[in-house]
């Protein structure tokens, strides 16, 4: 009975060896990062003669997912052009106390506002995809020729907007100087034939 207790004992102990001995060890292949994101979205063209947005849009159905991803290419375009940045960013820090017995309080506050306002005539949808998700991706491309025009066509209202405030204050001048011609000089008619 020890002969078959002893026995087992070391059939059990040359399985675990065999059991080590006979695993082969991991192999770690490279990780690959699939984004999952158009090549359009990780690497947007840069042209000298327009200037390309990139949005994205995940809702309900794919008509609306594409009206958000158009929306927020077109605000990454106008954030191109034209941006107002305001922030403000707070740091406060006190120390009381006596000795080893202090207390420090310390507050940091960062706030930041993006505002953007930009007439985007002349805008064209160039790229649409769909991701894993379900979401849409868009690039636009807005022509620089466009918003030459467009800043031409806002100067030019400007001008106009000028010349009819001067021809309006020449106007006023010029019924200024009629009352008082007739307030000065009055007319004075003469009956005849009588």
């Amino acid at each position: 009975m020890k002969v078959i207790k002893l026995f087992l004992i070391l059939a059990v102990i040359a399985l675990i060896f065999a059991g080590c001995a006979s695993a082969p060890e991991p192999v770690e292949e490279p990780v690959k990062e699939i984004s999952g994101l158009p090549d359009f979205v990780l690497n947007p063209p840069i042209a000298t003669d327009a200037i390309y947005g990139v949005g994205y849009g995940k809702q309900s159905n794919a008509a609306l997912s594409l009206k958000v991803a158009e929306t927020n290419a077109r605000v990454d375009i106008a954030n191109q052009v034209e941006t107002t940045v305001q922030a403000a960013v707070t740091s406060y820090a006190q120390e009381a106390g006596e000795g080893d017995n202090t207390q420090v309080i310390q507050f940091a506050e960062s706030i930041a506002r993006q505002i953007t306002d930009f007439k985007l005539k002349g805008a064209v949808t160039v790229r649409r995809e769909q991701v894993a998700d379900g979401g849409w991706w868009v690039m636009i491309m807005y022509p620089k020729d466009a918003f030459k025009d467009d800043f031409d066509a806002v100067a030019n209202d400007f001008i106009r907007n000028e010349a009819a405030a001067f021809a309006e204050f020449k106007a006023d001048q010029a019924l200024q100087a009629l009352d008082h011609q007739l307030e000065n000089n009055p007319t004075v008619s003469t009956p005849t034939g009588k």
